[in-house]
């Protein structure tokens, strides 16, 4: 409800049965995020890893795309170690609440 005055405007503040309906749920659980996360981990990781075999076997010209990927590897296990550790730190956090 909006009500004006000269130049002034007042909103009321919303509801909470207002703000409880335009919350739209994830698209997936945080579980599921997580556990596609440290699978895409692997797969860059073994990716690098067939790449480095490549380049060893003398099948692989650029030598570039290794360098990218080892690089996008580190970054995406850099990634996945920190939400291991802010997770850690929420539930050791949770667990120091006193109910």
């Amino acid at each position: 409800m909006d009500i004006k005055v000269g130049g002034l405007s007042y909103t009321s503040p919303m509801r909470l049965t207002d703000t409880a309906e335009k919350i739209e749920k994830p698209e997936m659980p945080f579980s599921e995020f997580l556990k596609n996360s440290i699978y895409n981990v692997s797969d860059s990781q073994k990716h690098t890893q067939e790449l480095t075999e490549m380049l060893i076997a003398g099948k692989l010209d650029n030598l570039h795309d290794l360098t990218i990927a080892a690089e996008v590897s580190s970054v995406n296990f850099q990634a996945l170690v920190e939400v291991k550790n802010r997770v850690i730190d929420a539930y050791k956090e949770i667990m120091r609440i006193q109910v």
